[in-house]
């Protein structure tokens, strides 16, 4: 909270000193506003160049986690996304992480799941934000930031590395009714993420979905489509114009068998 300034007597040229002030402070935030937004620009610019080089344009992938312990590989999956943990957010780590991964030594990237809870355990009100009494935005912040990198830690403990990062946003995780918070949560855990040197952090989630989650959050970032999407019968021809956060889609969930598979924008 700003410190206001003690009341004094004004002199004669105080109206129009303050005047300046004002116009020069407006300036400043005004600018300021600029330099965030540019930066964000730029952030994103760079995150789905690097991404493009993980996902060529039409090139077929899959997606797997734990369920798919046992599964084979496609042979002609040209990338692979990776699910750290299993179920929910807080939860173990996927035990074929590694071995998934080595199928795709230079094409991998990973998905998280995320979520709010706000009877969780895992309630955090000191990091990495100090959060007044109440103040519920702040819980769901942290709440989504720690998950973040319990995610990333998860992932390096097993060995697996990448710049690229998916949030699994679906209606089967828990959420909050109030979409405020579950954007809290979510931009907190996008936040570890990129802090942790992700270039690129996308969602993983449908129209409705989304929707009903966030309340039609346009934050811009990446998104990918899943299969529960009726745009994604249109496989390739549903990248343009379901870009539900408003940012670019960069892949396509194409069918659920044993392995999931998906498509290149």
């Amino acid at each position: 909270m700003p410190v206001l300034p003690l009341p004094r007597r004004r002199g004669p040229f105080d109206v129009s000193d303050q005047s300046k002030r004002s116009t020069h402070h407006r300036m400043l935030k005004r600018h300021g506003w600029v330099v965030a937004a540019v930066g964000c620009l730029l952030h994103s610019a760079v995150g789905v160049a690097s991404a493009a080089t993980l996902y060529s344009s039409g090139s077929p992938g899959v997606d797997v986690s734990w369920p798919n312990c046992t599964a084979q590989i496609p042979a002609d999956a040209t990338f692979g996304i990776i699910g750290v943990t299993e179920r929910t957010v807080y939860s173990t780590t996927n035990p074929c992480l590694a071995a998934q991964a080595a199928h795709f030594p230079n094409t991998a990237s990973l998905y998280a799941n995320s979520g709010w809870n706000d009877h969780s355990v895992h309630l955090n009100a000191a990091s990495p934000h100090a959060c007044l009494p109440g103040d519920a935005n702040c819980l769901a912040y942290n709440y989504g930031y720690n998950a973040g990198l319990a995610a990333y830690d998860a992932a390096s403990a097993a060995g697996v590395v990448s710049t690229t990062w998916w949030l699994d946003v679906e209606s089967d995780n828990t959420w909050n009714d109030d979409a405020i918070q579950n954007r809290s949560s979510l931009q907190g855990e996008h936040d570890a993420l990129t802090d942790r040197g992700a270039t690129t952090v996308g969602v993983y989630s449908t129209t409705a979905e989304w929707q009903a989650i966030t309340n039609d959050w346009q934050n811009n970032w990446p998104s990918w489509i899943g299969a529960h999407d009726a745009s994604s019968a249109q496989g390739r021809q549903a990248c343009i114009g379901h870009q539900f956060t408003g940012g670019p889609t960069l892949l396509v969930q194409t069918d659920e068998r044993d392995v999931d598979r998906d498509i290149a924008c």
